[in-house]
C-alpha cells in the first residue's frame, strides 16, 4: 500500500509545516510504507535541496506538480490552492495508484481525491471553518488526524464526524538530531558566539501569534550580560524586527538557518523560550508546537507561555511557565532559570525523559495502527 502525502507549501521553506511534512513522510517510510510527497512547483528564495536542508533521509519520493504561483501578489493563495488541487487530481488519475492512502492537511486537493478509489485522511493543523467545502469534505473523509487533544471533540461536534474515526496525536521530534554530543561551550564556538554571558534562544517564525515580540521587549530589561538570539523568520519579518527593535543591543536576529543547524543553537543556550501569544486561537488552542518537542529533546531549560496547547504536553515539573503576553512575567521566569541552575537542570532532565514518547516514529506507528494501513 502506498501513502501519498499532499502539501501545498514550498520545499524547503521557513515555515514549520514544510519540516513537519518531510519528517512525517520520513517516519512513515521508516515504518515500512511506500511514501510519496506531492508538492507544488513554486517560486522559492531558498535555494537548497529539501532533504539536505532539513537533514531528511531519502527514503521517500518528492514529486513537484505544476501550479499557478502568483506570489508575492496579494490574494495569490486561492489560484495557487485551486491549481494545485487540479494538478493533484489529474496526476492521481494518470497514476491510478491501487489501494492508495491520500493523506493531507490541504482541503481543496483532498476533497477532489475523495471521488477517486483509495482512502482519504485529513490531518488538521488549524481548525476547519463552517464553509460548504468543509461540510462536504467531512461527509466523504475516511479518517481525521488532529494534532492535539483539544480538536478531537470539537471536530465531532461541528461536523458530526464519527469519533472512532478521529485520532488525536501530537507532533513529534527526531531525538537523534537534537541529542547532540556537544557541550554548551563547543556549540557556541561552532556558531561563533561569545563563550561568556548568558544566552536566551528562540527558534522559529516571527509571525504575530508566535509571541516573539514579548521576548524581544523582555530583552530590554534582562540583566546585563544576557543576550537574546532569535533564529528563524522570513526576510521581511526579520527586516521589520530589525527596524523596530534596532535600539536593543542585546537582541540578535539571526534570520533563517538550515534546520540541521538548529540543534547547535539549542545546545548553546542557557534558556529556550516558547513565547506564544494567548490572543489568537491558533496559538492558544490549535497548535502542537514542534519547537517545544525540539526544546525538550535538547536538554536545555525551557520557559513557555502558559497555554492549553502547551499544557497538553508539559507541566510545571518540566518547564517554567509565564503568563502569555506579559513581559514582566517572562522576565521573571527567565531569571528563575538563571538563578536556580540546579532546579532548572532537574526540570530539563524530566522534560528530556518525557519527550522520548513523542518521536516521529512513535507518531507514525500510532497513525498506521489506528487507520489500519497494511504495509
Amino acid at each position: 500500500m502506498k501513502l501519498i502525502y499532499i502539501s501545498p507549501l514550498r520545499y524547503p521553506s521557513e515555515k514549520a509545516g514544510s519540516l513537519f511534512s518531510m519528517k512525517a513522510c520520513e517516519a512513515f517510510a521508516e515504518e515500512g510504507l511506500l511514501v510519496e510527497l506531492w508538492v507544488p512547483r513554486r517560486r522559492n528564495p531558498i535555494r537548497h535541496d529539501p532533504f539536505d536542508y532539513y537533514g531528511i533521509k531519502r527514503n521517500f519520493r518528492l514529486v513537484y506538480l505544476p501550479v499557478v504561483d502568483l506570489s508575492p501578489l496579494p490574494f495569490f493563495y486561492f489560484p495557487l490552492a485551486l491549481s494545485f488541487a487540479v494538478s493533484v487530481f489529474v496526476y492521481a488519475l494518470i497514476r491510478r495508484i491501487p489501494q492508495a492512502i491520500y493523506y493531507s492537511h490541504e482541503e481543496f486537493a483532498l476533497f477532489l481525491l475523495t471521488y477517486l478509489s483509495g482512502r482519504t485522511v485529513y490531518e488538521i493543523h488549524d481548525f476547519p471553518g463552517k464553509s460548504v467545502l468543509f461540510r462536504y469534505l467531512f461527509r466523504r473523509l475516511d479518517f481525521v488526524v488532529a494534532n492535539n487533544q483539544w480538536k478531537a471533540p470539537k471536530i465531532k461536534e461541528r461536523f458530526s464526524f464519527p469519533p472512532e474515526r478521529i485520532l488525536a496525536v501530537p507532533n513529534g521530534v527526531d531525538l537523534a538530531q537534537f541529542s547532540i554530543p556537544l557541550s554548551k561551550e563547543d556549540a557556541r564556538q561552532k556558531l561563533g558566539l561569545p563563550s561568556a554571558g548568558k544566552v536566551i534562544v528562540y527558534t522559529g517564525s516571527l509571525f504575530g501569534w508566535k509571541g516573539v515580540n514579548t521576548l524581544v521587549e523582555a530583552a530590554r530589561v534582562f540583566s546585563e550580560g544576557v543576550a537574546v538570539y532569535c533564529v528563524g523568520g522570513g526576510e521581511k519579518d526579520s527586516a521589520d524586527f530589525r527596524k523596530k527593535y534596532a535600539d536593543i543591543s542585546s537582541l540578535h536576529l539571526v534570520g533563517q538557518r538550515p534546520h540541521a543547524e538548529i540543534p547547535l543553537w539549542l545546545r548553546a543556550a542557557d534558556v529556550l523560550v516558547l513565547p506564544n501569544t494567548a490572543r489568537e486561537d491558533i496559538s492558544k488552542y490549535y497548535t502542537s508546537p514542534m519547537k517545544l518537542f525540539e526544546y525538550m529533546a535538547s536538554g536545555t531549560p525551557i520557559v513557555a507561555s502558559d497555554l492549553p496547547s502547551v499544557r497538553e504536553v508539559v507541566n510545571e515539573k518540566l518547564v517554567y511557565f509565564f503568563e502569555p503576553d506579559n513581559v514582566a512575567d517572562l522576565t521573571r521566569a527567565v531569571e528563575d532559570v538563571l538563578g536556580n541552575p540546579s532546579d532548572a537542570a532537574k526540570k530539563s532532565a524530566r522534560a528530556y525523559t518525557t519527550v522520548q514518547r513523542y518521536t516521529w516514529n512513535v507518531r507514525a506507528k500510532e497513525i498506521i495502527n489506528e487507520i489500519g494501513i497494511a504495509k
